[in-house]
């Protein structure tokens, strides 16, 4: 069973969140000591671990992109009264560090931008309002399927008729709290390799 992790304390206190599927409503809910299993027809949705800090600290505000595979055994430790499929390791993130190969206006917006971006196994089209965005820039791209910090789940789109199939990311929608002008594109080194799992790479 594949889930995404949330966790911030500060914003909804001391609850593990863990999203199965965020597009279906729930509809009712199980309850077995500070475990909660939300249900939508039958289907699990979602699940909710309180007072989590008793179990173990942990320091993220939102998504936590990469648990460790002793997190993922303790929530599967914490969920197995209910007989419920167990979550899986999480191996890939869904963001990857990207390489535009080209850069062009985009026909029916002044602002926009149409790219094409190799992420080492595919070329993606992307549409882009970044202000720094320029050929041969490595970029992060949360490509389809990946969520972000906010929860939201990247899928194929058009944008003013042009098809997008992906998102280079800016720090903020990476969830990095670090200095940096708005509306541009975090730039990743060179010497990183294409295709390579953003939140893998060692950052100091």
């Amino acid at each position: 069973m594949k889930a995404t992790l949330f966790y911030n304390y500060h914003l909804i206190g001391d609850v593990l969140l863990i999203n199965i599927d965020n597009e279906s409503l729930s509809d009712h809910y199980e309850t077995k000591d500070d475990v909660v299993v939300i249900y939508s027809h039958g289907k699990i949705v979602g699940i909710n671990i309180f007072n989590f800090s008793n179990i173990v600290k942990i320091k993220t505000e939102g998504r936590i992109v990469l648990p460790p595979d002793t997190l993922i055994d303790i929530i599967n430790d914490k969920c197995a009264p209910f007989n419920i499929e167990k979550i899986d390791y999480v191996t890939s993130s869904g963001f990857k560090v990207g390489k535009i190969l080209s850069v062009e206006n985009h026909p029916e917006s002044t602002h926009l931008h149409c790219l094409k971006v190799d992420v080492k196994d595919e070329v993606l089209d992307i549409v882009c309002g970044a202000l720094n965005v320029k050929e041969n820039m490595k970029v992060v791209v949360a490509t389809i399927g990946a969520t972000m910090m906010d929860g939201t789940v990247i899928k194929k789109s058009e944008l003013l008729g042009e098809e997008s199939y992906g998102m280079c990311c800016s720090p903020k929608e990476l969830g990095l709290k670090i200095d940096y002008p708005l509306h541009h594109l975090l730039e990743i080194d060179d010497n990183i390799e294409v295709g390579q799992d953003f939140f893998s790479i060692e950052r100091h």
